[in-house]
């Protein structure tokens, strides 16, 4: 079966700017394990099971049975804790525990799983009728979160031939690196580097770094912007001073919010003495305020205040007090 992992051509992603700025650091941050926690606890639009509602189902079945939690708990092999974290809806079953479950309270895991979107294929793993999966998104994306990694990529196989990229995006934290990085491949190949964003805190950097590499010799930095968090510094920094020799700042304003101070700071010199105080405009927001004031000054004594306008609304107020009143006294 060939799987196509994306339909969506235009992904509902912005472009980076400097808004956002303050929010990068916490996508960046973000990991597997996160998002796993996450999406286990938020139920959604009914997209996760209620574990609440089990739990209450469990506690009620085990009492008609007249079992303690920990008779259940001998029985499962599991700490009575455990069968206590389910009935308050802290946590779910593993798993490979709910067909032994079921048969403890006599009722089909279908039941235990209240009948819920997923929980026919749940039926389908513990039976291990794996040739037999008919899964749709949305089942995957209620079961995936009980799921380890190399189930989920068997179950993940199994989905239709085309899947949105808000699904995938939704599915990274569940499947292996590998399933993931086929699929951003396979859609780089197909449509470059921009559809990659939500996926970009999951793919590999090995991956990531050969995507970005590919895009800028072929197109230029300034389209490999919306993943520029994700590339290493050292790289970005890399790709930002081969563009300015050869294109100038035009192309680099996208990335600056992600490069280092080093390289901010030598491309601002270097900027400055090509082409005068102007022409560093696109990294000015980005620039420490020491270095800026430093180009100021010299801006100042080489051509007047005259040459600093297009650069003011980044300049610190004191500083041209400072110059103005200086200059008042000589």
């Amino acid at each position: 079966m060939t799987l196509q992992c994306f339909t969506e051509k235009k992904p509902n992603v912005a472009n980076i700017n400097q808004k956002q700025l303050t929010q990068a650091p916490l996508y960046i941050h973000t990991t597997r394990e996160n998002l796993q926690l996450t999406y286990q606890m938020q139920r959604g639009d009914g997209e996760v099971f209620n574990m609440n509602k089990i739990g209450v189902q469990i506690a009620n079945w085990r009492k008609e049975k007249k079992l303690t939690q920990m008779n259940m708990a001998d029985q499962l092999g599991v700490s009575y804790q455990a069968v206590s974290n389910w009935e308050r809806g802290a946590t779910m079953p593993d798993i490979a525990k709910l067909p032994e479950l079921a048969n403890i309270l006599e009722v089909s895991i279908d039941e235990l799983l209240s009948h819920e979107k997923g929980s026919g294929l749940i039926q389908q793993i513990v039976s291990g009728e794996e040739e037999d999966y008919e899964v749709t998104a949305e089942e995957f994306s209620n079961v995936a979160p009980l799921l380890d990694t190399e189930k989920a990529d068997v179950v993940f196989k199994h989905l239709p031939a085309t899947l949105a990229m808000k699904d995938l995006a939704a599915f990274a934290p569940f499947i292996s690196q590998e399933v993931l990085d086929g699929c951003a491949k396979k859609k780089f190949d197909e449509e470059g580097i921009k559809p990659l964003t939500p996926l970009a805190p999951f793919l590999s950097s090995e991956l990531l770094e050969k995507c970005a590499e590919t895009t800028v010799n072929e197109h230029g930095i300034k389209f490999i912007a919306p993943v520029a968090p994700f590339i290493s510094k050292d790289k970005l920094g890399y790709y930002a001073e081969s563009a300015y020799d050869g294109q100038g700042f035009k192309q680099i304003s996208g990335v600056a919010p992600f490069l280092n101070q080093e390289v901010l700071t030598s491309l601002a010199q270097q900027g400055f003495e090509r082409e005068g105080i102007r022409s560093i405009v696109p990294l000015c927001p980005f620039l420490d305020k020491d270095v800026l004031s430093n180009l100021v000054l010299k801006a100042i004594s080489e051509k007047g205040l005259k040459e600093i306008m297009p650069i003011l609304p980044f300049i610190d107020q004191s500083l041209l007090n400072g110059y103005v009143k200086e200059r008042a006294e000589v």
